[in-house]
């Protein structure tokens, strides 16, 4: 996709990512916290929704948040 990048100054091409949001169990480096990890995320699917969205400038490499609409639509 091409879009304005202010780094550039210029419309250059971009790429998405999509990374997930740090949950509070992601401190809890312990076998039992890596577990209630998996559990809540499988339970709440937060593998789906809790997600940010990036857009990376493929000449300078500038990475943007861009998370848009609501949460939950």
């Amino acid at each position: 996709m091409i879009r304005y990048c202010k780094r550039c100054k210029a419309p250059t091409e971009h790429k998405e990512s999509l990374v997930r949001k740090p949950s509070s169990y992601d401190r809890d480096k312990s076998i039992a916290g890596r577990c209630m990890l998996l559990i809540h995320e499988f339970i709440n699917g937060g593998h789906y929704y809790n997600m940010n969205r990036y857009v990376t400038c493929t000449i300078c490499g500038k990475k943007v948040l861009e998370n848009m609409g609501n949460e939950f639509e």
